[in-house]
């Protein structure tokens, strides 16, 4: 009788445990911010005499008439006209489309697989796979040019990190009341070198840290 009543309270105590994971992953809708997200970027110098050039981003969130949700930014102060580039995800619940256009770049970038980088590029736009749990999984991009398409390799893992921790490597700018475990996605190439990095807020709509070669950017409001 003692084992049954055991057994049963560890199935009840593992669906609770379930239930709760599975509300988490529905609340969270990432990269859908419901208002405008402000973003304090440093770029790295060309040399070691050369101070880091700084830029504050305004990420402007539209829906679509297809439910579909577009991300617009603005170097802050900029006419609304003039965005540098739009960041399109479907719809939640369908598959996962992401198309990227760049002014000055001819055409879309787009991925079908939940991540999205864009190397180089000045706006903080890049789209990482966060709620998919990933420990240690591969992406393929694939991109032709000159009538040949060229493969390249990422791996993504992710894993909890301490909000502590962050602090103390100064990732942290904005408000995280309420905020005790955090989640770092981090995204490297086939030499190992990483492309980039997030640091999510559980169920989070926007990252509160970003990193790539170019690049490191807070979320500021």
């Amino acid at each position: 009788m003692i084992k049954k009543k055991s057994v049963i309270k560890a199935s009840l105590l593992f669906m609770a445990i379930l239930v709760l994971l599975c509300a988490s992953e529905s609340s969270a809708f990432f990269y859908r911010p419901a208002e405008a997200v402000r973003i304090f970027s440093e770029y790295t110098g060309f040399n070691d005499s050369t101070p880091p050039r700084t830029q504050i981003w305004k990420v402007v969130p539209e829906r679509t008439p297809d439910s579909a949700v577009r991300l617009r930014f603005f170097p802050e102060g900029a006419a609304e006209t003039e965005a540098v580039c739009e960041l399109e995800l479907s719809p939640v619940g369908s598959p996962g489309a992401i198309s990227l256009k760049r002014i000055g770049q001819p055409g879309e970038k787009t991925s079908n697989t939940g991540l999205l980088l864009a190397p180089g590029f000045p706006a903080p736009c890049d789209v990482l796979p966060v709620g998919e749990n990933d420990e240690g999984r591969v992406y393929q991009e694939k991109r032709e040019a000159g009538g040949r398409v060229f493969i390249r390799s990422y791996r993504v893992t992710s894993a909890p990190f301490r909000l502590a921790e962050a602090n103390e490597k100064g990732w942290i700018k904005a408000e995280t009341k309420g905020i005790s475990e955090l989640i770092l996605v981090t995204v490297t190439d086939e030499k190992g070198q990483v492309a980039a990095r997030q640091l999510w807020a559980p169920g989070g709509s926007w990252w509160l840290y970003e990193e790539t070669p170019l690049r490191r950017s807070w979320r500021i409001d």
